[in-house]
């Protein structure tokens, strides 16, 4: 009919992202079920990393822990945290000193535990000494570990950043810079921890020391 058609552009409307939300958990099982029969039609069971469970399977990191409670009678409570890197469960257990009206027992079961602030669970690079564990409603500070753990954590210092020279070093260096140089930064931690002048500053005295620096003590006690 000797008309010319031009093309018309027509805006198409971007798809809409329906999110659906996951519901809690319903009781049964862990809520990685729950979720295992969120995403799929036909419940699957749940992969696992078979490399983690082989090579981390005699691994367990212990710390001894008090309980951070209002309650007065709970600060004379000792606390054993067992974390099994094998599958990254926590179990707690009492220990009960004598004549002291407790019994040594499974506090809480094995099972694993999520931090309440990052939503994630915990995992073997968030324990050290000092830190503090939110398992379920209790909360716990861990004060010391055993020798294996130590020598684990040793072993790993690319998970664990207090048993590596690099990270403790930033760490320490990044006190100097409230001071004018780092000299007078070194200056100042040699006043504090050789306070007599004796020129000679045993183990014991650096710990004491460095305590008038908090976020530098735990480190300084875990590497000790």
């Amino acid at each position: 009919m000797n008309i010319e058609l031009t093309p018309v552009k027509i805006k198409k409307n971007p798809p809409q992202k329906i999110i659906h939300p996951i519901p809690p958990k319903n009781g049964i099982g862990s809520e990685e079920d729950t979720l295992l029969s969120v995403y799929a039609l036909r419940p699957m069971a749940k992969i696992k990393d078979m490399n983690k469970m082989f090579k981390s399977d005699k691994h367990i990191l212990r710390f001894k822990s008090k309980l951070i409670s209002s309650v007065g009678s709970d600060e004379e409570r000792n606390f054993l945290i067992s974390f099994y890197c094998r599958d990254d469960t926590i179990m707690v257990y009492e220990l009960a000193e004598r004549n002291s009206g407790r019994q040594s027992c499974k506090f809480m079961e094995r099972k694993k535990h999520k931090n309440p602030f990052t939503k994630k669970f915990y995992c073997e690079k968030d324990f050290s000494v000092g830190c503090t564990l939110y398992l379920n409603s209790f909360i716990f500070k861990c004060l010391d570990n055993d020798e294996y753990t130590k020598k684990y954590m040793k072993e790993n210092p690319e998970v664990f950043t207090d048993c590596n020279i690099d990270s403790i070093t930033s760490r320490l260096r990044l006190a100097s810079n409230k001071y004018e140089s780092y000299e007078s930064y070194l200056v100042e931690c040699l006043k504090n921890i050789d306070t007599y002048g004796k020129e000679y500053v045993p183990k014991e005295n650096i710990v004491e020391g460095l305590k008038r620096y908090k976020y530098l003590y735990y480190i300084i006690l875990y590497n000790y």
